[in-house]
């Protein structure tokens, strides 16, 4: 029989446009309105953006409602096609005046609204003459002008450069730059207390998460934190950079605390920072002894037991020494791992010398794994499975945070084992 996997797709870029990013960016900053001069629908996809963002977070026990700033959409029609949709756009800042009272305004365009040439960059000018506000145009024309993480980035950098100013830094104030979920998702919550054993607070989320009051106040961080994946664009370590270079902000750098190896080098990175290195220490020996701790009481139930990895993202998404450190923690054996179609070959040879790097575990194709997944007491995969009766857990796109992600993935490994029979179905990490 053959292998049957459902297919992820993975981009180099986002398949979303740019005033999605530029809403993004902006999206819990009190005080500013954006305006989408372009159809309705335009709207309706940032709009759905937020509400998945939204329950994410309430799966991961944080705040079920994360109040938006407004998103306005001048809502062009057909005939605004033709004979221009400029006095739509006016109307609508207007209505946005009126209605909203805001502190600042952001006007991006649309594919339609480039492809007719609507000069927004004009109505903005007058807008600002007339009210006194700033009013900011990014005319983008949707993805005439790039894709998501061009609006995001570009957006970002123009708050630094138009809004930022000069502070004296203030001691022990963080500044975490990027987004992961927000404040209430789980990359988050696990930053913050980490920081927190070495006395830190986090004073700023930077962008999208600041009122635009304190816009300027931000320099004061005494240091930035990137909040991130390995293998991400470099968009955010350009922001760091331009805080660094123009604010004097240092930035902690290329360092994330994704899987146990990696929180390791973030809290050793971090306590280098602070000139605290044998801190540091003591905080792994101690975040190690909990994860311990937490494995010891699983093994009742997962010492002995057969584990298979079944891969099928290439090494840019996914790094199998994390989860064979997991088997080893848990007193798993690994009786194989299954490469599945979708990699190729330099995928594939890249993740053989990860392998062997590890120990001398079995690498089956797909043909030859089916068996070995089907006799398995529990398969963590990165592509669900349909034809198996394995227990499956779905290995998730980007690990877990810190201490408390690395719990929370053997977790899912030991409940996934406590389950009655072999009937199939995929399970997944949750905090």
């Amino acid at each position: 029989m053959a292998l049957k996997t459902k297919w992820l797709l993975s981009k180099s870029k986002s398949c979303s446009c740019t005033l999605v990013g530029v809403y993004r960016s902006l999206a819990f900053c009190p005080g500013v309105v954006v305006i989408l001069h372009g159809p309705i629908g335009c709207a309706h996809v940032a709009s759905t953006m937020d509400l998945g963002a939204s329950f994410r977070v309430m799966a991961d026990g944080g705040k079920e409602n994360r109040e938006t700033i407004p998103l306005v959409s001048s809502h062009l029609r057909e005939k605004d096609g033709i004979f221009g949709g400029i006095d739509r756009l006016s109307d609508c800042i207007s209505y946005v005046m009126d209605t909203y009272h805001p502190k600042c305004v952001w006007i991006v365009s649309s594919c339609v609204a480039g492809v007719i040439g609507d000069d927004i960059e004009q109505e903005a000018k007058a807008a600002e003459a007339s009210y006194g506000i700033p009013v900011i145009p990014m005319p983008f024309a949707g993805f005439l002008g790039g894709e998501y993480s061009d609006g995001y980035y570009q957006t970002t950098e123009m708050m630094i450069r138009r809004f930022f100013r000069k502070q004296k830094h203030i001691k022990g104030r963080v500044l975490l730059l990027g987004d992961q979920m927000g404040p209430e998702g789980q990359y988050v919550r696990e930053v913050k207390r980490l920081l927190s054993r070495f006395g830190l607070t986090v004073k700023w989320q930077f962008p999208g998460h600041v009122p635009f009051e304190a816009w300027k106040d931000i320099p004061s961080a005494d240091f930035s934190i990137l909040l991130g994946t390995v293998g991400q664009p470099g968009g955010m370590m350009k922001i760091a950079r331009l805080l660094e270079d123009t604010y004097d902000v240092p930035t902690l750098g290329d360092v994330y605390p994704v899987g146990w190896e990696r929180t390791k080098d973030w809290i050793r990175a971090l306590a280098d920072l602070l000139h605290e290195k044998e801190r540091g220490e003591a905080i792994i020996k101690e975040e190690e002894a909990r994860i311990d701790h937490a494995a010891s009481s699983f093994l009742p139930v997962t010492e002995g037991k057969n584990a298979v990895i079944g891969i099928g993202r290439g090494p840019r998404w996914y790094h199998p020494q994390e989860t064979i450190a997991r088997i080893e923690r848990l007193h798993l054996a690994c009786s194989g791992i299954v490469f599945f179609d979708n990699l190729t070959e330099d995928d594939k040879k890249t993740l053989r010398e990860e392998i062997a790097a590890v120990g001398d575990i079995p690498i089956y194709d797909s043909r030859e794994g089916q068996a070995v997944m089907d006799a398995c007491d529990i398969l963590l995969t990165t592509n669900e499975i349909y034809n198996t009766k394995a227990r499956q857990l779905f290995i998730p796109m980007v690990p877990l945070t810190g201490t408390e992600g690395e719990i929370a993935e053997l977790r899912a490994m030991y409940r996934l084992l406590c389950r009655y029979g072999k009937k199939g179905g995929v399970a997944y990490v949750t905090v």
